[in-house]
């Protein structure tokens, strides 16, 4: 019987799109009024994406008070649906109006029609411009300070100015809208830009179909799919996409499961075997028992994953945020002292002086540092969706090209994890029957052990009937015990010699079992790593397999025979001068899992594996290393390069605005132009 293992959530996850956002200061305010609530066991708000990716501690979820609390922030939210963006239009009709209308003010104003000049001006100051005054409204209001506070002070200042009796600098209400203009125009281009950059992970929920077929009164008719409750039958016709996860209760058929396992050859599926939503039904008509309903399947779980890493918010990303609220203030202060200094200590003209001052808060908006991070990050996120594996957090991903040490996990890592009985032996050293294989079967059927499927597997392909166990206890790394057809029955690993694993005892009764796996080892996976890595194995199996195997792979430390709390201590005890990646698949790896500086595991990994695994492979096996090495590298570097293109324009850009050799209008463009020098080196193959 073939079945695949199904990705596994263990929180509940709301998504939202946020409108309203100018800058990832508007992110970090939401963040901050979210996580006041106990129900939040984390929030990530995505300034680039728009989106809130909540994780909730508990079932009982209601959107809308989650949507009110940043409503009661200033901004705006809904629930994450599936509809196609038509907001183009507006956004590139209002920047584009803007930038005509400023074009119309000097004309205006040199043929004496000021008020009409006012009128335009306030406009597109006061209306196309309200966003940034809002924002740094409400920013003020709570003693921080975003990009929105420059723009919307220097466009305010050159509207003041401007409409001030007797000045003489009716000219600087074009300087205002010059500000808006460029920076709308600029905002606009930003965001087409990352949505083209960020193309490459279109939601691959998309494919799953809306409506499902189901028998109504012995008639096929379609209905929603988020009306299917768990136990119902739908049927999946020939060259459907299976939309739910289940098994089939009637019918067989060959299945496309690439998306999952990767594998392009076509599964056969039979009565009783699992499948999973989002692969291809290529064969006959069949029906499915719905497992999962809607939003709690495999392909959900799996972008729910890819999202979370997209929206996570690495160590760099808080170290930028602390710059840039210290550097806002201090451009606030800086434009301060250089008008005092300008106008009343040197003297200087107050056109010039005011000019300068306006050019140093437009030019200075840290808009591109806010930028420099999440547009990677997403990106980054989606190839290595698209390569097999998702990192929950990006500096697991960072951190895993510093490791110095990789640690592997035998069975189902190294090798394939898929055993076969060789034989069993009693005291009288006699080969038993079937009988013996059934109820060793009835036992381990509730475990996830490798061995326990392999045993699950053997009793499939001979047809052997299992019964119910009860009583069920498995001790991780030790063995499994439960109550077959009233018999006491146990199964523990056995450490009496090199030629039996198992040790079954069926009441007072005992058997050795000895078994043999299949090997399917990547000498060049490890051969390649062994260059730059310390590679060693920890393994539950005895001393004398393991050794056998580092020899096979020239690994010189492969420790056999270890439980669970010794892989934990040895691995503690590597920490002490080493960086420590562990790569293991079972319910007795996980505490080494969760202490390691970053741990790997697969998608058919036991749930707990997963759940405290930093990274996880969901197509092929251990050969993605190369693929995950590859682009963390990539994209640590393209980090720093947004980085560097952030800092050094901010830099070059400030002392010339200081020195008052650029006007407002075009520290605005230039301003604009740096966030999208940035967005375009993100949008870069990685």
């Amino acid at each position: 019987m073939n079945k695949v293992i199904q990705l596994s959530a263990d929180t509940k996850t709301l998504i939202l799109s946020v409108e309203g956002m100018t800058c990832a200061a508007c992110a970090a305010r939401i963040e901050r009024v979210l996580d006041k609530d106990e129900s939040v066991e984390d929030v990530v708000v995505n300034f680039p994406l728009k989106k809130a990716v909540i994780e909730l501690n508990t079932e009982d979820v209601n959107s809308e008070n989650y949507i009110e609390k940043i409503r009661s922030v200033g901004y705006s939210a809904q629930e994450e649906t599936q509809v196609e963006d038509s907001k183009n239009f507006k956004r590139f009709f209002i920047p584009v109006i803007s930038l005509l209308s400023t074009l119309t003010l000097n004309p205006l104003i040199e043929a004496n029609q000021d008020f009409i000049a006012l009128g335009i001006s306030s406009i597109i100051i006061f209306i196309f411009g309200r966003t940034f005054h809002l924002s740094a409204l409400k920013s003020i209001r709570n003693i921080n300070f975003n990009m929105d506070t420059l723009i919307s002070i220097g466009s305010l200042s050159s509207f003041v100015i401007g409409v001030i009796p007797n000045n003489e600098e009716l000219m600087y209400l074009e300087t205002g809208g010059f500000i808006i203009s460029f920076i709308l125009i600029g905002k606009t281009i930003e965001d087409i830009s990352i949505k083209s950059s960020i193309s490459i992970s279109d939601s691959i929920i998309e494919s799953i179909p809306k409506d499902v077929n189901i028998y109504d009164d012995k008639k096929i008719v379609r209905r929603p799919i988020n009306e299917i409750t768990i136990d119902q039958i739908i049927i999946v016709k020939k060259g459907e996409i299976i939309p739910l996860d289940g098994e089939i209760s009637y019918g067989q058929s060959e299945v496309d499961e690439s998306i999952i396992s990767g594998e392009s050859e076509p599964i056969l599926k039979k009565e009783g075997d699992t499948v999973i939503s989002g692969s291809i039904n290529l064969g006959n008509d069949i029906e499915v028992k719905v497992t999962k309903k809607d939003g709690e399947t495999t392909i959900n779980y799996l972008e729910k994953l890819i999202l979370k890493a997209q929206t996570t918010k690495p160590d760099i990303q808080e170290t930028v945020n602390k710059i840039t609220n210290i550097f806002v203030p201090s451009i606030l202060l800086l434009s301060f002292i250089n008008f005092l200094t300008k106008f009343f200590i040197l003297g200087n003209d107050f056109s010039a002086t005011i000019s300068s001052t306006i050019a140093i808060l437009v030019i200075a908006c840290p808009c591109a540092l806010g930028l420099a991070t999440p547009i990677v990050l997403f990106r980054t996120a989606s190839i290595s969706n698209k390569n097999g594996f998702i990192f929950k957090n990006f500096d697991y991903l960072q951190k895993f090209t510093k490791l110095d040490t990789i640690i592997f996990d035998k069975t189902g890592t190294l090798t394939s994890g898929i055993f076969k009985i060789k034989k069993i032996t009693n005291e009288n050293n006699l080969v038993v029957d079937d009988e013996i294989i059934r109820i060793l079967a009835s036992v381990e059927q509730k475990s996830n052990h490798p061995i326990a499927k392999s045993i699950l597997l053997e009793s499939e392909i001979k047809n052997l009937k299992l019964s119910p166990v009860d009583e069920f206890n498995e001790i991780p790394g030790k063995g499994v015990t439960g109550i077959v057809d009233n018999k006491n029955v146990e199964v523990k690993k056995s450490s009496q010699d090199l030629d039996s694993d198992l040790i079954l005892k069926i009441d007072a009764k005992e058997y050795l079992i000895t078994l043999v796996e299949d090997k399917t080892l990547n000498k060049d996976v490890i051969e390649n790593l062994s260059n730059e890595y310390e590679i060693e194995i920890l393994s539950g199996d005895k001393p004398e397999k393991v050794k056998k195997i580092g020899e096979d792979l020239q690994i010189d430390v492969a420790l056999g025979n270890q439980s669970p709390e010794e892989k934990l201590e040895y691995i503690k005890n590597k920490q002490k001068d080493k960086t420590v990646g562990f790569i293991g698949d079972g319910i007795n790896d996980s505490p080494a899992l969760e202490q390691a500086n970053v741990s790997l595991t697969f998608a058919q990994s036991t749930q707990i594996a997963q759940s405290v695994s930093d990274i996880i492979i969901f197509r092929g096996g251990f050969e993605k290393l190369n693929s995950i090495f590859k682009i963390s590298k990539n994209a640590n570097r393209r980090i720093s390069e947004n980085l560097f293109l952030a800092f050094i324009y901010n830099i070059i850009m400030i002392p010339i605005a200081v020195t008052g050799n650029i006007v407002p209008s075009m520290a605005a463009l230039a301003m604009a132009l740096s966030s999208l020098s940035v967005v375009i080196n993100s949008s870069r193959k990685l």
